[in-house]
């Protein structure tokens, strides 16, 4: 199951096995919809893959700072940022899992069961509550990067506070005015540098939370669709019901055939 996990899902023999089995049958709205799903949890997981390693090189890249303080704050402000990208990423891979386990059992099913294997054996409600999960950690992450956004910023607020004091009285003292801590330039700096990251990344983590949300309204779609072939139709009902009425009054009338038969003897 761990090898399976690291290939991607479009090209595992299974999934293209489901797919073939769904289009050979016209269930051509469930083959796509079936396939979004596996396509969000591809794209999502290369996403995953990508902000981890960005910010990983962003950690060597801090590590080089000399102010040993400035230094400990940017690690740690990526650093929470990373856990819980990390925890998305966990919940993703807890999703994937679930669907594989489902694909192959549904494969299983299908021949006797037909559509209703697909809603039988994947368990779409609880890729429904991964899904949740995966988004809730995103939110987290997004609130995370701006609030690293903020501390950064108030952090190179007071870097440049404390150079301008220190120039200043220099300037005084060489009978120079004194400059006002006013705008500054910090697009060279370690701060400045981090901040432009965290831009980057929450730009990311919206686009995953956006498709997230997409995904969960197609996956809503396969519930309600699920919920219509398990629930009996209203004719079939009275159907039933008639037919129920049907054989309890022949068991009530054959008796008294009998009766009357045995009285004719």
């Amino acid at each position: 199951m761990e090898a399976t996990l690291k290939v991607p899902l479009k090209e595992q023999e299974n999934l293209r096995e489901l797919f073939r089995l769904l289009e050979e049958r016209g269930m051509q709205a469930e083959k796509g919809q079936v396939m979004n799903l596996a396509d969000y949890i591809d794209s999502m997981d290369a996403q995953f893959e990508k902000v981890l390693s960005e910010l990983q090189t962003v950690k060597r890249q801090l590590k080089v700072i000399e102010q040993r303080g400035i230094r400990q704050t940017l690690l740690r402000t990526v650093g929470t940022l990373e856990a819980k990208v990390g925890a998305a990423k966990a919940e993703l891979i807890d999703l994937k899992n679930q669907f594989v386990d489902g694909v192959s059992r549904t494969l299983t099913g299908f021949r006797k069961r037909g559509i209703l294997a697909i809603y039988q054996t994947i368990d779409f409600l609880g890729i429904r509550r991964g899904l949740l999960g995966v988004k809730r950690h995103l939110r987290q992450s997004l609130e995370t990067a701006d609030r690293g956004i903020i501390s950064l910023g108030n952090i190179g607020d007071e870097m440049y506070g404390v150079k301008t004091h220190l120039g200043n009285i220099k300037r005084e003292l060489s009978g120079k005015e004194p400059l006002e801590t006013g705008s500054h330039e910090m697009e060279k700096g370690a701060v400045y540098q981090v901040q432009k990251m965290l831009y980057g990344t929450i730009g990311v983590l919206d686009h995953m939370e956006k498709q997230t949300d997409r995904t969960i309204r197609r996956l809503d779609c396969l519930g309600e669709r699920a919920e219509e072939i398990r629930r009996p139709s209203v004719r079939e009902d009275l159907k039933a019901i008639r037919t129920g009425k049907q054989r309890s009054t022949a068991k009530q009338i054959q008796p008294s055939h009998r009766r009357a038969r045995a009285t004719a003897r």
